[in-house]
């Protein structure tokens, strides 16, 4: 093992260790760390190299200080110009290091510590002292991408993928840039995928991931049927299959009312491991004409008029489909000062959501189907605009990813013997980097106009781990 200590653009090197008479040499380089910020990417940092740069004749000096140049020309083209694609990077290794690291260069500003003009001494000149005030990225990464793990879930009004599995948890002690995220329409099924809601959720933040509940649904018998609700049978409602159920509303009411009431205890019993900050999507549908919709969010003992109103939300679909109802806290207590050591969370069995609707045109029935909790504290992503045809020669695909600068790319691509660019897909993405340890993807997709449960995708995709500070042996 030895010492890394250079600058990299595409596949072009220049070490900072030149030997004698040969470049660039740095002496001491104190580090700057870049700083957590929780749901954004670290500042940039910008730090001091003092170098010797060591040749045998002014000739010969020129030519590594212009190497350098091109190193500066090369991060301000990439930090200026969209269309190009080649970084400068800063690579490091400490001595007995296992693992290399590298951060991506914004700027370097050079100046001279000697003359350049030495009347007095010029024969003797043929190095220069060089100090580099570097900007660079305040995570480093490692040099080489990892998969993550890839696969076919079964059909599910959500999706719980867990991109570890049979393959190592996430390492570093900083989030992990997404190099791409796919998800496909698979070849098998052709289904075509129109809209996706991708959350995070992290052991580390949550607990045991296993017991998180991706799924309400509305028919479960310890949800409480308010005004005009009946359960009836539907086989094309969630979780899908002969003899299966939803919860109709047939007003005689058209006005606001509670047509149900979902307590948490309802769906788990591990109340904490269900702790999170979610968008509530509702699977729905309506017989005929225009309903509105409403959720709010309280505990059962509380006076309905107590209960915190989500946003009121217009439903015409006559297929089921999802509906962005909102999002809400579990719990609604803040933790710092009411904390689980003190008040367990046995107390949120009790913590609840309430659908209110009205018929506002028509004479048509509502349905409802289940609510899905998208996780949005750690990371999300939701996109739409695009159509996966899922043809038989092979997959089209859905592709978000995040640069090296923090930049996001959507781009979907058809399937087919000769791929093609179909779409750039409206995407909104908040801090959608994987947090370190083991973790889930929650995932809720649809087709462009509807939501139909037998749709299936296939997942998979790459990333980088990031660090503060060192890689070690990671």
């Amino acid at each position: 093992m030895a010492v890394v200590f250079k600058f990299r653009r595409d596949t072009t090197d220049l070490s900072l260790l030149a030997g004698a008479g040969s470049g660039w040499r740095a002496g001491v380089w104190n580090a700057k760390v870049g700083t957590p910020l929780y749901g954004r990417r670290p500042l940039p940092v910008t730090e001091a190299i003092d170098c010797l740069v060591d040749r045998g004749a002014h000739n010969d000096l020129a030519t590594s200080v212009q190497a350098m140049d091109e190193m500066r020309e090369g991060a301000a083209r990439y930090k200026g110009d969209r269309l190009e694609q080649y970084p400068v990077w800063l690579h490091v290794k400490m001595n007995n290091e296992t693992g290399e690291r590298r951060a991506l260069v914004r700027e370097i500003e050079e100046e001279w510590l000697s003359a350049q003009v030495d009347v007095a001494n010029e024969a003797g000149i043929n190095d220069a002292r060089m100090r580099l005030k570097v900007e660079r990225e305040g995570v480093w990464e490692r040099t080489a991408l990892v998969s993550m793990a890839s696969g076919t879930p079964a059909a599910a009004a959500a999706l719980v993928f867990d991109y570890t599995s049979g393959v190592a948890d996430v390492v570093g002690d900083a989030p992990a840039r997404l190099g791409a995220l796919h998800i496909a329409s698979e070849r098998a099924y052709q289904d075509p995928v129109g809209r996706v809601w991708v959350g995070l959720r992290s052991a580390t933040k949550h607990g045991t991931l296993g017991n998180f509940i991706s799924i309400w649904e509305c028919e479960d018998t310890d949800c409480t049927l308010g005004t005009d609700a009946a359960i009836t049978t539907d086989s094309t409602a969630s979780p899908g299959g002969a003899g299966n159920t939803k919860v109709r509303i047939t007003p005689g009411t058209a006005t606001w009312a509670k047509r149900l009431t979902m307590p948490l205890v309802a769906f788990t019993t591990n109340e904490e491991d269900n702790f999170g900050r979610f968008l509530r999507l509702l699977r729905h549908k309506v017989s005929a004409g225009t309903w509105e919709v409403q959720l709010r969010t309280g505990y059962t003992a509380m006076a309905d008029a107590d209960f915190a109103q989500g946003p009121i939300v217009q439903v015409t679909n006559t297929a089921w489909d999802y509906v962005e109802a909102g999002i809400a806290d579990v719990p609604l207590r803040h933790l710092h000062g009411l904390p689980t050591s003190g008040y367990s969370d046995a107390y949120e069995k009790t913590y609840a959501i309430q659908i209110w609707a009205r018929r506002t045109v028509g004479a048509g029935t509502l349905d409802l189907d289940c609510v899905c909790p998208v996780p949005v504290d750690e990371g999300f992503v939701s996109s739409s605009g695009f159509s996966l045809a899922g043809l038989a020669a092979g997959e089209a695909f859905w592709t978000f990813a995040e640069g090296p600068d923090g930049v996001i790319g959507c781009i979907a691509t058809n399937g087919g013997v000769t791929p093609e660019f179909a779409a750039f897909p409206v995407v909104s993405a908040d801090a959608f980097r994987l947090p370190p340890g083991d973790g889930r993807m929650v995932i809720v997709h649809a087709q462009a106009t509807l939501a139909d449960i037998t749709d299936r995708v296939q997942i998979s995709g790459y990333y980088y781990p990031c660090w503060y500070n060192l890689r070690g042996a990671e």
